[in-house]
């Protein structure tokens, strides 16, 4: 039987199922939103909501008065935080540029260096429910768009790195390159350059990145594959193959709260005999090598605890859809599966 791999979904599935009420703070587009039961753009802590009741013209609080302390007193607490009407009807641009202003601020003032210092210069697209009234886009016309990036309930899009302050979903690509079938398959896993922001010298899924504001998983897919592995954009296209998405519920080593959405891809490789054999190689400054591993020398690798947190999830969910992780060789199975396929409870793309 072959050592549990559960703890490897623990490890970046780790936000608890039953968190206490009192310790995060719901954070919507508009009170409305929060009142008509809609899901949160994110969830806060209580130090960041700490330091946003510092900052005007932006945010409202809602309070409600608490239990009684032991002296009959109440005490209020914010149970509800949402943005100024007046800045919500300047759209996303309005928003967007409000929020840049507070987080550079604060990574100017040196306030939450954990999530900060891992700042890209890159923009991600935040979601509110589509369900907001207050998008502006309601209607039986408005198209069918597939993917972050062309889904139109976007409330703003903010810095990469201040994701996590705030409790909002981010969304990925990640890819695994392979040769051959079955426990004779061997997959390229790279080791991330030293120099990385995030996770530096660790090793990595075949192909992954971020989706950037305004860009389709695929669009980002195929970008990354030749950044990262040199892999040329019409190979790509024709062995690509899109396998779902996995979720997952992750608080950072500093107590952040990153909800993920990985859209997830393999890319099966023409046996190394073939003319039209591509192996990955570095590209850019991001990969520092890539190693052909045999199936048991990757759960093997699994295991080290060498391997960033949520590429290790996605591995997993690869051995299992190749067969090769199994209720008959897997005692925890059931619980993996369903915990590689969250329900995050957090605004998600939509129409």
């Amino acid at each position: 039987m072959i050592r549990s791999l559960l703890p490897v979904i623990e490890v970046v599935d780790n936000f608890p199922y039953a968190p206490s009420s009192q310790s995060y703070v719901p954070f919507h587009l508009t009170l409305a939103d929060f009142q008509h039961g809609l899901p949160p753009l994110g969830l806060l802590r209580q130090d960041v909501l700490r330091e946003m009741q510092t900052v005007r013209g932006i945010w409202e609080f809602e309070e409600s008065t608490g239990r009684p302390d032991e002296t009959g007193d109440f005490h209020s607490e914010v149970i509800c935080v949402h943005f100024k009407d007046e800045l919500v009807k300047k759209g996303k641009e309005g928003i967007s540029k409000a929020m840049a202003e507070v987080v550079g601020r604060w990574r100017e003032e040196g306030k939450f260096p954990g999530p900060l210092a891992g700042w890209r210069n890159e923009l991600y697209t935040i979601y509110a429910s589509p369900k907001s009234s207050d998008l502006g886009f309601n209607s039986s016309s408005t198209p069918l768009m597939l993917g972050p990036g062309t889904f139109k309930n976007v409330a703003f899009n903010l810095e990469r790195a201040a994701c996590a302050l705030f409790g909002l979903a981010t969304f990925g690509v990640h890819m695994t390159a392979y040769e051959g079938e079955g426990w004779d398959m061997k997959v390229w896993v790279p080791r991330r350059s030293k120099t990385k922001a995030t996770w530096p010298g660790r090793l990595d899924n075949s192909v992954a990145g971020g989706i950037t504001a305004g860009s389709t998983p695929i669009e980002t897919m195929i970008k990354e594959c030749d950044e990262e592995a040199s892999l040329p954009e019409e190979f790509v296209k024709k062995r690509l193959q899109n396998c779902g998405v996995a979720t997952y519920f992750y608080i950072t080593d500093d107590g952040f709260l990153q909800p993920e959405v990985e859209y997830i891809y393999d890319l099966p490789l023409p046996p190394s005999t073939s003319p039209e054999y591509i192996k990955p190689k570095p590209h850019d400054d991001e990969v520092e090598s890539f190693a052909l591993l045999t199936i048991p020398e990757l759960i093997e690798a699994l295991h080290s605890g060498d391997m960033k947190p949520n590429c290790g999830l996605i591995y997993v969910d690869f051995l299992i859809r190749h067969g090769l992780i199994t209720p008959e060789n897997e005692p925890n199975f059931l619980e993996i599966s369903w915990r590689m396929r969250r329900t995050l409870q957090v605004a998600m793309p939509g129409i």
